[in-house]
């Protein structure tokens, strides 16, 4: 019976969520299912990325062994949450392996796979030394600098099964996120979920969102709209204008 637990999982991850009591919406239940190497998720505020995120570490966690999962986020703070949601959806489940090494920043299981918090205000050198990653989660991506992001995308580089997964909400046009988010990359699956999808979110609330904000605010959290910043003194469509590639320059 345990064993025939431990195979269903396996094979369809979003049954951990079942096992936890919690309900996925379809979208999550689709992107803890994937097997996409490389996963762009842009997600309004309040919609339930992070959850979907802790159930797939969780199941590759638990189910596969020796496996090594990264969260890296730009503050430990969001990283060390990341960890204490996953902690307690972990409690919710029965015949799981044992955690041998629990701490504020790591969860470690008896089947050898761990799931780590990694500092994300910095450059990214202080994390080299990492490899053979199974899932790395990069939450906030967009806030998350460049050199953090390309000091993470090697240590998947020889695990076969290794997945990549960018979790965002739009921080300007600009950086590494907004580059793939807009690129025409067949290599990146491209999860989107539109405002009003998620009917924990009243229209009340939006409302009072929406005043409080101000309209430039809300539509990046909640519409997902790359938007330049108030203090930009040209928007990027203006400077994007400037250039161009149909003139060839005098010294080539």
């Amino acid at each position: 019976m345990l064993m025939a637990r431990d195979i269903a999982r396996a094979l369809d991850p979003a049954l951990l969520a079942a096992d936890a009591g919690i309900v996925l919406d379809e979208w999550q239940a689709d992107f803890v299912r994937s097997d996409a190497p490389q996963t762009a998720m842009l997600i309004p505020r309040q919609h339930g990325k992070t959850e979907a995120a802790t159930i797939k570490a969780l199941s590759v966690g638990t189910t596969e062994r020796e496996s090594l999962i990264l969260i890296a986020s730009p503050a430990q703070r969001l990283s060390d949450e990341f960890v204490r949601r996953s902690r307690l959806t972990y409690n919710k489940l029965e015949n799981v392996p044992a955690l041998v090494g629990d701490a504020a920043r790591r969860m470690e299981f008896a089947n050898g796979s761990r799931i780590l918090a990694l500092p994300g205000d910095n450059d990214g050198d202080t994390l080299r030394g990492l490899a053979n990653v199974r899932l790395a989660i990069i939450d906030e991506a967009s806030r998350c600098s460049d050199e953090l992001l390309a000091a993470i995308r090697p240590m998947l580089a020889t695990n076969p099964r290794a997945q990549l997964v960018y979790l965002s909400t739009p921080a300007g046009k600009r950086g590494a996120f907004y580059e793939t988010w807009i690129a025409d990359n067949p290599d990146w699956h491209k999860i989107r979920v539109e405002l009003g999808s998620c009917n924990r979110i009243t229209p009340e609330f939006l409302a009072r969102e929406r005043k409080n904000l101000g309209e430039t605010k809300y539509r990046q959290e909640y519409l997902c709209e790359f938007l330049d910043s108030d203090e930009a003194a040209f928007a990027t469509d203006i400077i994007d204008a400037m250039f161009t590639n149909e003139v060839q320059p005098l010294w080539i």
